[in-house]
């Protein structure tokens, strides 16, 4: 049941709405109260027009329930995370990274290093907060500008939210949208491919302008100190690509994270030593190496409880949303973007627009990939466009500047890891920054090729 309510009840929550997660960030307490007192406000607003709070709670339940699947795969994610780096996989691509980093430019390398842990890993915050750390105390010592540095391996880092298939992110893309990975990874790689090399040839020439004196003796530290509590093996890789040759297969995404969390249990047992419990602790509360070092204490992520607070923003997320779609809000939003959006290629950029605005307005990706994903399918298959087409174009765009943002979260929760705030490293962001554009290129592209827009 859909119901027209005044808009000006709807932007006035709207309003609420943003500046509740404005003041949530500026005292520093969770965007969780500020949003379920949003949501309350707005029930009493509704039922000051006419609608029962029973209807209400009603609608509520029924937009929480509508993506149930994505609570169970981000609570899965916080546990993976924490079982690959217990079972010795993170550890290892990191200790092997150490390894070459002395011989390679180091800018490029550490742009090339902090999107392949992310792409693993499955997070662009945990990527920053583990091995980006180290590159960046490394990078640092040398020498390197701090924006430079930190903007290097955000630009990596991020991979993670739009392309791997254990990331939460990219995860709530597919189930919103409701597509395949398979076929988006296929696009969404047409999209960062180009975009990939131009950031190389980027960190390259930034390599040769800001050269790195890497201290040897620092490095072997770092691997000493790794090799000491962790045994590191190539062998371990075997399950990363297990889980990327499922994803490709076209298996649900928790029947794969489950399978491969099973596997990293059980290397974490046999291999590493850890006991059931502490692997049931560590699902839990995330990995706890034991150790007081600023390394290895920077590996004490993941776990299921950390995904709380996650899921509780999307379930709120998802909530505005749905109270606006019943109030007859959302429509004006969706019919503004439709008038505006002639051509083909303009309803892609005005998505992207509109992804990144919402991203802009409350400080957190959920929104901006939940109203574009969950409206825009009918308009995007009206105009010839497909729902894969919707899903990277919304992955990069909205999703890929929001690091850029000074006050989103994933720039604060960076700025508190670094240090860095982010008007000085979102210039050097440039795999973030080349992907908006290359989205709307290579959507037009594809439609202008049919069948190779058929092969994905």
């Amino acid at each position: 049941m859909v119901i027209k309510l005044p808009l000006k009840w709807g932007l006035l929550i709207g309003l609420l709405f943003v500046t509740s997660i404005f003041t949530c960030l500026g005292i520093g307490v969770s965007l969780v109260w500020g949003l379920g007192l949003t949501l309350m406000i707005a029930t009493l607003i509704i039922k000051l027009n006419g609608v029962t709070v029973r209807q209400t709670l009603h609608w509520l339940g029924e937009g929480i329930l509508s993506i149930k699947d994505i609570y169970i795969i981000v609570f899965l994610i916080g546990v993976n995370v924490a079982m690959w780096i217990a079972s010795g996989i993170v550890p290892t691509l990191i200790y092997f990274g150490f390894g070459i980093v002395h011989r390679v430019y180091f800018l490029l390398f550490a742009f090339l290093m902090s999107a392949l842990v992310a792409f693993f890993l499955g997070t662009g915050l945990g990527t920053v907060s583990t091995i980006g750390i180290a590159l960046y105390t490394l990078g640092n010592a040398s020498g390197i500008p701090s924006g430079v540095l930190v903007g290097t391996l955000v630009s990596g880092a991020y991979v993670a939210d739009r392309l791997s298939p254990i990331s939460a992110l990219s995860n709530f893309t597919l189930e919103t949208v409701g597509v395949r990975f398979k076929p988006y990874f296929k696009q969404t790689m047409l999209v960062m491919v180009p975009a990939f090399i131009l950031s190389v040839l980027g960190y390259f020439l930034l390599s040769l302008k800001y050269p790195a004196h890497i201290n040897l003796d620092e490095i072997a530290a770092y691997k000493g100190l790794i090799k000491t509590y962790i045994k590191v093996s190539p062998v371990l890789f075997l399950l990363p690509i297990y889980v990327l040759i499922t994803s490709f297969m076209g298996i649900k995404s928790k029947k794969v994270l489950g399978s491969g969390i099973l596997i990293a249990m059980l290397i974490a047992i046999l291999f590493q030593g850890y006991s059931f419990s502490q692997l049931l602790s560590f699902s839990w509360l995330g990995f706890q190496s034991g150790n007081s070092n600023a390394f290895m204490k920077s590996l004490e992520i993941g776990g299921a409880k950390a995904m709380i607070e996650v899921v509780l923003i999307i379930m709120a997320g998802i909530s505005m949303s749905t109270l606006f779609e019943k109030c007859g809000w959302i429509h004006p939003i969706i019919e503004l973007v439709k008038v505006k959006s002639r051509t083909k290629s303009q309803l892609v950029l005005n998505t992207g627009i509109l992804s990144t605005l919402l991203n802009a307005l409350t400080c957190d990706q959920t929104v901006g990939i939940l109203v574009p994903g969950k409206y825009m399918k009918n308009t995007y298959t009206d105009r010839g466009l497909t729902e894969i087409n919707l899903a990277q174009n919304i992955a990069n765009t909205g999703t890929a500047l929001a690091p850029m943002m000074p006050w989103n979260v994933n720039a604060i929760i960076i700025l508190a890891i670094t240090g860095v705030n982010a008007t000085l490293y979102a210039p050097y962001t440039l795999l973030n920054w080349l992907s908006f554009p290359f989205a709307i290129i290579v959507t037009t592209w594809l439609q202008k090729h049919p069948k190779l827009s058929d092969l994905t």
